[in-house]
């Protein structure tokens, strides 16, 4: 069975069916408005009762539109026909979008109250379509003031990219902490601000009294219409379904930056819903929410490490993304808690942990990283037993290693060349210093960044470099930065500093909570470490 399918199901199973009141535009050929949300909300499991405020037959960016003009009174009598069959304690939640006369707008909010009345709890979410960047408005001026004056107030959500937040709150939206600032002053419960500038990367922010989260993309150029249309209708669902509101974001953006990015892949124009809609219902998400720049007045690093000739190598993130991230290289592994950055969390690609037996296919936790990484599966070592460990030279090592356990697997010579790193760590770390040094694996880190595909390619390959290297700039590390040189007074680490940046990316992950642990119950060693992988 297809993850659809496995999800729709658990929804038959688990709950009634959701219903959402849709009142927006309807176009026959643009993936915008109504046909966008319907759409979505459909694929994950609501059902949908559609008003439209306007038919046409695509966008107006595309030139005449056709329009087909429905009045605030033929409004108004289809919503009579909708009650008269006796389906409004049934709504769910009512999402408002696009319209085109302020009349037809006090007939939404009117009848927002009739629904509310037959339902009072019932969630109500308004996408307020006025204007963007650069232009401004694109409404007329009372459609944009009777939307703050009769739709904005009744709203529990409201759907905003940046220009229409800092029309709705008269605040300056020009950073993450200036949007919350923003959203909240709206006195709205919950406001989702899309479009909202973050270096240079899109972030989409999730702003309620007592809490923020921000999730930041890739931006992308030549950006298809309706994308703010997807999002409310995915947030909603998410919702409708039983997501937090953290989890309700991340999802939802993470399928809209698939969207966009096959929209990309495919020079489309038009969002290709049908092509990516398996990703609508389960996303391969690579997002992480964290606390917007304004909830985090002071730098908060983390740190991804890899071994490399001659030491290590460093790759420091400030999650406020107030900072550039920075590359040290360290003679000592211990150093990156001596440097002036202090991470609160350490990420390393090496062994945390180990067997008193050496078995085959070594330690739990590297085994189930193997089954994730399919081409990439042989990039995972067994670990050796401790005894092995502590041995001085290759020979002894695969000696101690097989008599630990029958059928103990040989050390290769890759594994036995890391020894030193592995005892530095070990000598050292113990249960408590594990709530900040972390094992996780690059490979692993790179096949969740790419949505679950492992690389195809070696990383000493040019190719392996290149699809590392957009991988890298996907999730927000500049080029430059990535270009930058690695020739350290250690050696030459190329690769090694692409692995500390993708490690660096789930010790952000780690901090926020967002991380997956291989396996899901791990087992802990003769000294009490824990041994797992964090991707």
């Amino acid at each position: 069975m297809r993850a659809r399918d496995i999800f729709l199901t658990s929804l038959r199973n688990s709950a009634p069916m959701k219903t959402v009141l849709l009142i927006s535009s309807q176009a026959a050929s643009s993936r915008v408005g109504a046909s966008v949300s319907t759409f979505a909300l459909q694929r994950m499991g609501v059902e949908v009762i559609t008003l439209p405020t306007v038919l046409m037959g695509r966008h107006p960016g595309w030139g005449d539109p056709g329009l087909v003009e429905i009045d605030a009174d033929g409004l108004s009598r289809m919503f009579l026909a909708v009650q008269a069959q006796g389906v409004l304690d049934k709504i769910d939640a009512v999402i408002t979008g696009y319209f085109r006369s302020s009349r037809q707008i006090t007939a939404a909010a009117a009848m927002i109250d009739y629904v509310r009345a037959a339902k009072p709890d019932v969630m109500v979410v308004v996408d307020p379509v006025m204007g963007d960047e650069p232009d401004g408005l694109y409404v007329p001026d009372a459609v944009a003031e009777a939307i703050k004056r009769d739709l904005v107030p009744r709203a529990d959500i409201i759907t905003p990219n940046a220009w229409e937040l800092a029309h709705i709150s008269d605040r300056p939206v020009f950073d993450e902490g200036s949007a919350v600032e923003a959203a909240r002053a709206t006195k709205c419960p919950q406001v989702i601000a899309s479009s909202t500038p973050s270096t240079a990367l899109c972030a989409t922010l999730a702003v309620s009294k007592d809490e923020a989260w921000c999730v930041t993309t890739s931006c992308y150029k030549n950006v298809p219409r309706g994308t703010g249309d997807l999002l409310t209708a995915l947030f909603t669902a998410h919702l409708l379904n039983g997501s937090t509101i953290r989890a309700a974001l991340e999802t939802s953006v993470s399928s809209i930056d698939m969207v966009l990015s096959e929209a990309q892949r495919l020079e489309s124009k038009e969002l290709p819903l049908v092509a990516t809609q398996e990703r609508l219902v389960s996303p391969r998400t690579g997002v992480s929410a964290r606390p917007p720049l304004q909830a985090r007045r002071h730098a908060r690093w983390v740190a991804g490490m890899d071994g490399c000739p001659g030491g290590w190598i460093a790759v420091m993130l400030d999650v406020t993304g107030q900072h550039s991230p920075i590359m040290r290289p360290l003679r000592g592994f211990w150093d990156v808690l001596l440097t002036p950055e202090r991470p609160e969390i350490v990420a390393v690609d090496m062994p945390i942990g180990f067997l008193e037996k050496a078995v085959r296919g070594g330690r739990g936790c590297e085994r189930a990283v193997r089954e994730r990484l399919g081409p990439r599966k042989s990039s995972v070592f067994s670990s050796p037993s401790r005894r092995a460990l502590y041995t001085t030279s290759y020979e002894a090592a695969c000696a101690a290693n097989a008599k630990s356990a029958e059928h103990a697997p040989k050390l290769s010579q890759q594994t036995f060349a890391l020894f030193d790193k592995m005892r530095e760590i070990d000598a050292r770390i113990t249960p408590d210093l594990q709530s900040r040094i972390f094992e996780t694996h690059p490979e692993l880190c790179f096949t969740l960044i790419r949505e679950g595909e492992p690389c195809e390619h070696a990383k000493k390959t040019i190719e392996g470099e290149k699809e590392r290297v957009e991988a890298l700039q996907k999730i927000g590390f500049e080029a430059e930065f990535l270009a930058k040189e690695t020739f350290t007074p250690l050696s030459a680490v190329r690769n090694d500093f692409l692995d500390a940046c993708a490690c660096a990316w789930t010790a952000q992950r780690i901090l926020f909570g967002a991380a997956e642990t291989l396996p899901k119950d791990p087992a802990r060693d003769a000294n009490g470490l824990e041994m797992a992988i964090r991707g």
